[in-house]
């Protein structure tokens, strides 16, 4: 029985400290692959609004980091960026045995 449907693709990819001749920072790539990418509901602080979109990965053997650098494609074309807020293992053995990496998102454009 599969849970999540991981019909997106998603690339992460984190600074290395290093730069290319022309100074331009270099990255490297941590993750690349299938995933599942979720808009999150809002929550609201008096006067301020909140969104939570998240990323699924299908495994929890990803070495994914804060400040880590997501872009995902979804199925249907639309390009999102975003950076890593917080990375979070699921381990479900007694539910069709889910492992999967949950991966919270702040949003690097658009807000």
């Amino acid at each position: 029985m599969r849970l999540i449907d991981f019909r997106d693709k998603c690339t992460i990819s984190r600074l290395t400290g290093k730069k290319d001749e022309w100074d331009n920072p270099k990255r490297c790539v941590v993750y690349s692959g299938p995933c599942l990418y979720e808009e999150g509901g809002t929550g609201y602080s008096r006067s301020i609004v909140t969104r939570v979109p998240s990323v699924y990965l299908p495994g929890n053997d990803v070495m994914v980091m804060i400040n880590d650098s997501v872009s995902v494609t979804t199925e249907h074309g639309r390009e999102i960026s975003a950076v890593v807020e917080i990375v979070r293992d699921i381990n479900m053995p007694w539910r069709a045995n889910l492992k999967c990496t949950r991966v919270e998102l702040k949003q690097a454009q658009g807000d």
